[in-house]
């Protein structure tokens, strides 16, 4: 095999690897919108879920100073469920951001 043969044997595996490399950037890009977006819904699930926490203990104020507790637990379970969601919600964000960031950059590039 001459080197004539060997540099474009090089140059059909260069354009064959372009073309997987330009599919698994197009693929990533589309990974990372979906998962900022699951990233945002931890917290408007989380507001949600204290919002809903909120109703439930003002709505049964009278059920609860009856000593009947159900309702405040459930509400407190409500409250607590919220407050993990939006932790989570901080905590991947924090995790994510160089990410993001990057994806942020190349959108603009």
């Amino acid at each position: 095999m001459s080197s004539k043969d060997k540099t474009v044997s090089n140059v059909e595996k260069i354009s064959a690897l372009n073309e997987i490399f330009e599919d698994v950037i197009s693929g990533a890009s589309d990974l990372i919108k979906d998962l900022y977006w699951s990233v945002k819904t931890y917290l408007l699930f989380g507001l949600i879920t204290i919002l809903f926490g909120v109703q439930t203990l003002v709505y049964n104020m009278d059920t609860i100073q009856e000593h009947f507790y159900i309702p405040a637990f459930v509400a407190g379970t409500m409250l607590f469920a919220g407050t993990v969601q939006i932790l989570n919600y901080f905590r991947l964000r924090k995790k994510y951001s160089r990410l993001f960031r990057v994806q942020d950059e190349l959108k603009r590039a």
